[in-house]
C-alpha cells in the first residue's frame, strides 16, 4: 500500500510527527483524534513519520488491547524490515508530501508477549517485539479485515517520545473539527482489491495554523 501526505506548505520535523492511523479489523469505525472520550475506537496500526536524533524515517505502531477489556491500548513498535516499510521524503519535490509504502501484512503483527495495559493512554511500552509480523492477531480478538478505515494526524512532539510516553497530542486531522474532530468518515478501503483513491483533502473547518497542517493525500494499493 502507497500513502501520500501532504501538509500545507512544509512539515516541521523538528517539533511535530505525523501518523497514518488504520483501522484494519472491518469494523468500519474511523480513528477520530478524541481518544479521551472514545477510548481509542478504531485505533489498530500507525505509521508515524518522524525525527530521531536529526533522522527521518517511518515508525510502525500496533494497538494492542488484550481481550474483556475497556482499558486503553498498549502502543507495541512493529518490527518492520526496511522492504516492508519504505518512506520518500519529498516525493513531489516541493517540500510539503512524502509518500509511505509499506506490506499490508504489518497488520498482522501480534504482541508476543501478554502486557498489562495502563490505565493511562501515557503507559510506557512493557517491551518492544522485532522481527516480522506474527500471521495471526492475538489480543483485542479481532482478526483483520478486508476493509480499512483510517485518519491521518499531525502530532505535537518527537517519534521518540511517542514510543515512550505511548501517545502524542494530536493536533490537526481530516476532519472539519481538527484536533477535536467526531464526525471524520473515512473512505473505505478493500485491501483485497487494487485501488487508487485518487487525492483527497481536509474538510474545511478548524484545523491547524500553521505552515504543516494537514492538506490531503492520497491512498494506492496492489492486492
Amino acid at each position: 500500500m502507497s500513502v501520500k501526505f501532504n501538509v500545507q506548505t512544509q512539515f516541521n520535523f523538528s517539533t511535530d510527527s505525523y501518523a497514518i492511523v488504520f483501522n484494519t479489523s472491518g469494523s468500519g469505525v474511523t480513528p477520530l483524534p478524541v481518544t479521551l472520550s472514545n477510548n481509542y475506537a478504531g485505533y489498530s496500526m500507525a505509521i508515524v513519520v518522524g525525527g530521531v536524533g536529526g533522522a527521518i524515517q517511518p515508525y510502525a505502531y500496533f494497538y494492542y488491547r488484550p481481550a474483556n477489556t475497556t482499558q486503553p491500548p498498549v502502543l507495541y513498535p512493529i518490527g518492520a524490515t526496511p522492504q516492508q516499510l519504505i518512506l520518500t521524503p519529498n516525493s513531489n519535490g516541493q517540500g510539503n508530501q512524502f509518500t509511505v509504502v509499506f506490506s499490508r501484512s504489518l497488520a498482522l503483527f501480534s504482541a508476543t508477549t501478554s502486557p498489562t495495559p495502563s490505565p493511562t493512554a501515557s503507559a510506557s511500552p512493557s517491551s518492544s517485539p522485532s522481527g516480522s509480523p506474527s500471521p495471526t492477531p492475538t489480543g483485542s480478538g479481532v482478526g483483520v479485515g478486508s476493509v480499512w478505515n483510517f485518519n491521518f494526524f499531525v502530532l505535537q512532539g518527537q517519534v521518540s517520545n511517542y514510543e515512550s510516553q505511548g501517545s502524542l497530542d494530536i493536533i490537526d486531522s481530516l476532519g472539519a473539527g481538527g484536533a477535536n474532530d467526531t464526525t471524520y468518515v473515512s473512505p473505505q478501503l478493500d485491501v483485497s482489491t487494487a485501488f487508487d483513491t485518487g487525492a483527497f483533502y481536509v474538510q474545511a473547518g478548524s484545523h491547524l495554523s500553521a505552515p504543516d497542517a494537514l492538506s490531503g493525500g492520497d491512498i494506492a494499493n496492489n492486492p
